[in-house]
Order: C-alpha cells, then sequence, then structure tokens
C-alpha cells in the first residue's frame, strides 16, 4: 500500500510513542519494586539451624544491663557498654541519667575474658553500640573507640520520666583503650541533626565505619514522646563523613554535611560488610509492637539515597549486627514472644538458628562483637541487656567459641 510522507510521518510518531509508554510503564514498575519494603519469605525462616554450633566458653555476670561490645583493635582488649537501665525503680524499660558505664577486659589466649576495670568510664547515660575508627583523622588517632551515648527512653535515678528536651543530649563518644575522652560529636537537642530531620537522634543505637573511616550511626527513634514538647523521631541511618569527624567534634560546621536516610520498622543494629563494603541495618520495631513492614529485617544498603527491599525479614525483632572477616552477619533476636536467639545470616541464604552448647537460654543478646583468633576459629562476645531487677552489676556476658568452619564462604 503506498503511503504518502505525512502518513509515515504520523506513523512512525505513533510507533515510537508506543514504545516510550512502555517504556515508561516498565519503568515506573521497577522504581515500584525497588521502593517497596515489604518482605516475603520462601518458607519458614525459624526451623534451619546452622551447620556449625558455638560452645559457651564462659558468662561473666558483672554487668548493668550490656549492651554493646567491641574488640580493641589490636585484638587484645574487650570494651562492654552497661547502659544501666532502671529496672525496679521504674515503671518501664528506660535508662537512668549518668548511671552508665563502659568495662575492660582483656583477652586471654584461650579464649575467654578477664576483667581489667569494671568501670573505666562512668556517669554516662544510656552507653549502646561502639565501634573502631580504622584511620587516623588529625583529632583522632586509627584505633580510636566511639560509643552511642545519651539515648532516650531516659530517667532520672528516681525514675522520673525527664521531660525537659535540654536533657535529650545524645552524642558520639570517642574515647581510646586507656579510657581517655578524645571528643564528642553533638546529636542532641539543637544539633545538626535536628535541624536536617526536625529531631535529634534521639535513641542513639548503634554505629560502624567503613573501611575509610566514614560513619554510620542508627537511630531507632523510640523514646521521643516523652519530651515536653514531643519529638516524632526519624529512624533511618546517618552517614557522617570522616572529613567530618574533627570539624564536627570541635564545634565547627562540617565540610561535608550528614546524610540521612530514612528506614521503617525502627532500625538498630548497624555494620559494615568487610566483604562487599554495604552497610547493613537490622530493624528492631516489633520488639515494642512498632510497625515494621520487614518484621524483623536487614536491609544491604550501598547508598545513602534509595532503601532497597529487604535482603531478609521475619526474624523477630533484631537488635546487635556483626561479621566474621570472611562477611558471615550474626543477628542477636529479642522479641519475648520469640525464643532470643542468634542467627547466622549467609548473603544469599536464609538465616539459620546459631545452636549453643551446652543449650543456654539468653536474656536480650544486644550488640556482639566478633573476633577471629590466631587459629582461625572466632570468638563472640554476646553481652545481655534485658534483665530488670535494682541490683546492678549481676547482668551477664557470654563467650562464644565457633570453628573457622562456621563461615559461610
Amino acid at each position: 500500500m503506498y503511503m504518502t510522507t505525512k502518513e509515515k510521518i504520523l506513523l512512525s510518531m505513533t510507533i515510537t510513542g508506543i514504545i516510550l509508554l512502555a517504556l515508561m510503564i516498565f519503568f515506573a514498575s521497577y522504581e515500584s519494586k525497588a521502593a517497596n519494603t515489604d518482605y516475603t519469605p520462601k518458607s519458614d525462616i525459624h526451623a534451619g539451624v546452622h551447620s556449625t554450633s558455638a560452645v559457651v566458653k564462659q558468662v561473666l555476670s558483672n554487668f548493668d544491663n550490656p549492651e554493646g561490645a567491641i574488640f580493641s583493635h589490636d585484638g587484645k582488649f574487650v570494651f562492654i557498654s552497661n547502659s544501666a537501665e532502671i529496672g525496679d525503680r521504674g515503671a518501664g524499660f528506660s535508662w537512668t541519667e549518668n548511671e552508665g558505664y563502659i568495662s575492660k577486659l582483656s583477652v586471654n589466649s584461650n579464649g575467654t575474658l578477664t576483667m581489667v576495670e569494671e568501670k573505666l568510664i562512668t556517669g554516662i547515660s544510656s552507653p549502646l553500640g561502639m565501634g573502631v575508627l580504622p584511620v587516623s583523622t588529625g583529632m583522632f588517632p586509627a584505633g580510636t573507640i566511639w560509643v552511642c551515648v545519651g539515648a532516650a527512653p531516659i530517667v532520672d535515678q528516681d525514675g522520673k520520666t525527664i521531660t525537659d528536651r535540654n536533657r535529650m543530649r545524645s552524642k558520639l563518644l570517642a574515647f581510646n583503650v586507656d579510657g581517655k575522652i578524645l571528643g564528642e560529636i553533638d546529636t542532641g537537642a539543637g544539633s545538626v541533626f535536628e535541624e536536617i530531620t526536625g529531631s535529634p537522634i534521639i535513641l542513639i543505637n548503634a554505629l560502624g565505619f567503613d573501611k575509610s573511616g566514614n560513619l554510620f550511626v542508627a537511630d531507632t527513634a523510640f523514646g521521643g514522646a516523652q519530651f515536653d514538647p514531643p519529638w516524632d523521631g526519624a529512624g533511618g541511618l546517618w552517614k557522617i563523613s570522616v572529613d567530618s569527624l574533627d570539624a564536627m567534634a570541635s564545634g565547627k560546621k562540617a565540610p561535608t554535611m550528614p546524610e540521612f536516610l530514612a528506614i521503617p520498622g525502627n532500625p538498630d543494629g548497624v555494620e559494615v560488610s568487610p566483604i562487599d563494603g554495604m552497610v547493613y541495618v537490622n530493624t528492631v520495631g516489633p520488639v515494642a509492637g512498632a510497625p515494621d513492614p520487614a518484621n524483623g529485617g536487614i536491609y544491604a544498603i550501598s547508598d545513602m539515597k534509595t532503601l532497597p527491599a529487604p535482603m531478609d525479614g521475619n526474624l523477630g525483632a533484631l537488635d546487635g549486627l556483626d561479621f566474621t572477616a570472611q562477611g558471615t552477619m550474626v543477628n542477636s533476636q529479642i522479641r519475648g514472644d520469640i525464643p532470643a536467639r542468634l542467627y547466622v545470616n549467609c548473603i544469599g541464604k536464609e538465616a539459620t538458628t546459631l545452636e549453643l552448647v551446652p543449650n543456654q537460654e539468653l536474656s536480650g543478646p544486644a550488640d556482639v562483637a566478633i573476633r577471629q583468633m590466631s587459629d582461625g576459629s572466632y570468638m563472640i562476645v554476646v553481652p545481655e541487656l534485658t534483665a530488670r531487677d535494682n541490683t546492678p552489676g549481676d547482668d551477664d556476658v557470654t563467650v562464644l567459641a565457633v570453628s573457622s568452619s562456621f563461615d559461610c564462604r
């Protein structure tokens, strides 16, 4: 059939329009999937047990609601953050203002710990997750330990809820292995973090560094309602560039402003994989009945612009998160209606439970720390957070040993 030039042009435009419409539909569908944070498990992920069990080497009962554990840069010491929950003096779960402290222990060649100084650093509020700076800055040498301090919900020593916004003094505190305070970054009321999201970092819960020294911080965002007026809270992940650490610790404007990525479900643990360099964040929302589309999930984040779908989910309420040197991930589960446990997460596979030998009940396993020993085995330090009594100094830290065959790779 003969077609005029005009008809050919119209036909070409029609075909082009159809192709463009199809591409728009395709990309809209793709973006919708990428933004979907709901997780549907392939099977019952609670049923599997990891192929390698963990031997309980030691249980130390010297602590006050231990939340975080971290090895020193050289592996000679372990530091424990004692968050000092109010216990029987208060009606609900809250940390006690200025009663938290940091303990220092030495690592023995047989995979056990010995207390060096029970109260290395004292007088701090709700010390939680910790991390070790891998590089030197002008102000902080490599190996500097950073700890999240001042989180809500928080009460005074009499168990009275603190409502004054000016006492919301969350921060990142830096110290060396001798307990000397090297500096701090304000994340509380009136800080640059509140300027960015409208809320300070309310429940400053965990932190991790990438190999360049960039600092990632999780805000679980519980506790803002106790203040007058209340803060809504902004649950998510913060990134503080390594080039801003010194300036922010000196009270100066950051050369690179902190970045924020909202994460639903109240993010808790955060760590950077030693294998792929991605930032892994888990969620704890179900522990308080908060909505969590992943129902205790894990996100693998490659940039601070886009939140991917969870890589795993339906795991309960996740707290601590750490990696072995070979990239095997361990998460702790603390939701009360599910037995407390440690999950082993092999990338691309469903989570399995780490079996303890002899079998032992954990009381709120929190921010675990993992270190490879000289024989290739791993030492796992498990602080147990959730004891609620009026006798501080008798809560547990459990030390585990697993063989090198524990790794997924």
